[in-house]
């Protein structure tokens, strides 16, 4: 019988391997049969990627102008999300689209690429920790709280609701998750990574992204390839030193566990390693990526890094020298340009002048073309249905996110049994992050940089409603005072009135953390 059931599992698994290797070949084929109707400037322009911002109307509404022409030009995909600057304290501040004014606006650009017989978008993403740009969408904690638990189930989880929600949307691609290996706590992006620890971190990856690729409509973005975190500063975009044990035996574990697990695509990131810009770095891209890790996917520039070459790592002598640079040197597939349509010109003029460039380029629409059709775009341009719209922000999600967060909680020190505290406690909470639920939400919370305050977080508690609800409940007592500003700023005053409060408390609670 034993081995009855491992002939049936050989069987199994051969059958499995033959069908991947078809499914493979057919894709294959519709791409090569689409590329062969493509001239070089409709290749390039999928290559571009533009902020949704370059479409948009100051009131939001789509300027179907430019799109027209965007179509005309074949340009490959859009990032972002639409929305003035959120602000807790500006009333003039717009909510972000809720995942059926995504859908509207996603639909009437699909529908204009279609009329002009373009090939369908690939809009991005960043829902990292939810989907953070939707609105009515259940926020996760951070990546850091996801390592926390120690839980890859939790972190599945986590990915498969957060696509979910960004599909309801109409977006296939996330940019998520961040697989960064910690290395300053002075970095301010650490609160992204799944922590300092290679091993747990890969674990993590793998479950996320096959989370997030569990449905079939949706892409993971494993970022920021790589060693973006070993900035000696703690200065963001820092330039690194690693040896290449460290990047192989370090930070490439990570991405390694992301790519086994299926990762369809890879964002690389904005520092230079050894003195050489990632994006136009052949060791760590095309040897060390596509060689020696065996990643086939499609990989994107982070935020204008090819315009970065020119003015930040200031190796290229202007924007044209920059392009050339990147598509020399480096097995890019698509420009974050984000603002313009230049990246075709420069990069047709790159072309004429270099013809050998030419394969090249083709390899790189074959894998963009090769990632939309994977995920359905030909047949659906638009992921999700009505069904997952009206799960965005369901109880599951949040009793999700609720376990999660509760699995996150590390308790450092507990001297003399403090913890916990009498129910019927007299409490004194100060602390500028004590009653501002945005900024206990952190980084990509409704916008790229978070949002201060409570208004529009409408299902959230903070810190001192909860006490609130426990103590009130139970015959305690909070009292609340705080003059400290987020950027550390606070007056004598009100110093003297926070010491007096705390002298007479039983316990007094300060809640700090990042700045506005």
């Amino acid at each position: 019988m034993p081995r009855l059931v491992l002939i049936v599992l050989a069987t199994f698994a051969l059958l499995a391997a033959f069908i991947a290797a078809n499914d493979d070949q057919r894709v294959q084929n519709r791409v090569e049969e689409m590329m062969s109707s493509m001239d070089l400037d409709a290749m390039l322009g999928q290559m571009a990627q533009l902020d949704v911002s370059t479409i948009l109307h100051r009131n939001r509404t789509l300027n179907r102008a430019i799109v027209h022409e965007h179509a005309r030009l074949n340009i490959g995909s859009y990032l972002n999300t639409p929305g003035a600057e959120l602000n807790d304290s500006n009333p003039n501040s717009t909510h972000n689209f809720s995942p059926r004014e995504w859908r509207e606006l996603i639909t009437e650009i699909q529908d204009i690429y279609a009329a002009h017989g373009s090939h369908p978008i690939l809009y991005g993403l960043d829902s990292v920790h939810g989907a953070n740009y939707v609105g009515g969408a259940t926020l996760f904690g951070q990546q850091l709280n996801a390592a926390a638990t120690f839980n890859p189930n939790l972190v599945y989880d986590m990915g498969r609701i957060t696509a979910r929600d960004t599909a309801a949307s109409g977006i296939p691609w996330l940019f998520a998750p961040i697989l960064e290996i910690s290395q300053n706590p002075l970095w301010a992006r650490t609160f992204e990574t799944f922590g300092e620890d290679p091993h747990l971190v890969s674990v993590m990856a793998d479950a996320i992204v096959r989370g997030i690729q569990s449905n079939g409509t949706t892409a993971a973005c494993m970022k920021h390839i790589i060693g973006y975190s070993k900035t000696p500063t703690g200065h963001d975009r820092a330039g690194v030193t690693i040896s290449d044990f460290d990047l192989l035996n370090h930070f490439a574990p990570s991405f390694m566990a992301a790519i086994k697990a299926g990762a369809m695509t890879a964002m690389e990131s904005y520092i230079s390693i050894n003195g050489v810009p990632v994006v136009a770095n052949t060791k760590i891209l095309r040897d060390l990526v596509r060689h020696d890790m065996g990643f086939q996917g499609l990989i994107v520039t982070d935020y204008a890094e090819i315009h970065n070459l020119h003015v930040w790592h200031r190796v290229a002598k202007s924007d044209q020298d920059a392009v050339r640079m990147a598509l020399t040197n480096a097995p890019l597939d698509m420009s974050m340009v984000p603002f313009n349509t230049t990246f075709i010109d420069m990069a047709r003029l790159t072309i004429q002048e270099n013809p050998e460039l030419l394969d090249r380029v083709k390899d790189s629409v074959r894998r963009i073309l090769t990632t939309k059709v994977k995920l359905g775009l030909y047949e659906n341009a638009l992921p999700g249905t009505a069904s997952d719209v009206a799960l965005v922000g369901q109880n599951e999600s949040r009793q999700a996110a609720l376990e999660l967060a509760r699995e996150s909680v590390v308790l450092l020190k507990n001297e003399d049994n403090l913890l916990p505290l009498s129910p019927d406690s007299d409490v004194f909470l100060t602390g500028h992050s004590a009653d501002n639920v945005g900024l206990l939400c952190g980084g990509w919370s409704l916008r790229w940089q978070g949002v201060s305050g409570n208004s529009l977080f409408p299902h959230g508690i903070s810190l001192r409603q909860g006490i609130a609800n426990v103590l009130d409940a139970r015959s305690g007592s909070v009292h609340y005072a705080n003059d400290l500003h987020p950027n550390g700023s606070y007056s004598s005053a009100a110093l003297q009135i926070i010491k007096s409060r705390a002298a007479q408390s039983m316990y007094t609670i300060v809640a700090i953390g990042e700045g506005e």
